[in-house]
């Protein structure tokens, strides 16, 4: 087998922007991959981590598009900037099941927020998981819908939310033959307290 290498002669983002025009996405890939590889101006290089960040996400290739766009917050030279694509990467990650990085990519985003910025990551971190599981559900991924719910419990929630959440829980808990995680959620949701 031939190990076939795009070759890269483009050195900014203008001629790169320029090569991609009339590539399909597969070729697109290879290629911006392949520019990763050189060495390029900060410009040029977030705008090719943006570029395949994006085909990746299209293609439903949610793991590798985080770790793009947290590279991407990693080069990023302000707070706000840093922020947008730490969420992003977080957001990803949840799509692609990854708890803990997504948990990773959260935090970061808050150690870079001031205050008020906080909250609105926490908002975005909880709507993204919730959307997932969501999404779990639809598909009939039961097992995955219940691990995203338990993760949803861990965060901070309104009592709504959390009454919310059990409900869907307890729904999940008795499809999946769950008896004793059924039981003690609808104790809890009762406000009855585990005796173990």
């Amino acid at each position: 087998m031939i190990d076939y290498k795009m070759d890269v002669k483009e050195n900014n983002r203008r001629e790169v922007e320029a090569r991609l025009a009339g590539m399909g996405d597969y070729v697109r890939m290879d290629y911006l991959s392949s520019c990763l590889k050189k060495h390029l101006d900060f410009d040029t290089k977030k705008f090719v981590l943006s570029k395949l960040a994006e085909i990746y996400e299209f293609r439903g290739m949610f793991n590798d598009a985080a770790k793009l766009y947290k590279s991407m917050a990693d080069i990023n030279s302000t707070f706000q900037g840093k922020i947008k694509d730490f969420v992003k990467c977080g957001e990803l990650f949840v799509k692609a099941g990854k708890h803990y990085e997504a948990d990773d990519a959260f935090k970061n985003a808050i150690a870079n927020a001031k205050d008020g910025g906080k909250i609105q990551i926490k908002i975005a971190e909880k709507e993204a998981y919730k959307k997932q599981a969501r999404e779990y559900l639809t598909r009939a991924k039961n097992r995955n819908a219940m691990q995203t719910y338990e993760k949803i419990l861990t965060l901070e929630l309104t009592l709504e939310e959390k009454k919310e959440v059990q409900k869907s829980l307890f729904e999940l808990y008795k499809k999946l033959g769950r008896v004793r995680e059924s039981f003690l959620i609808e104790r809890s949701m009762k406000g009855i307290k585990p005796s173990y």
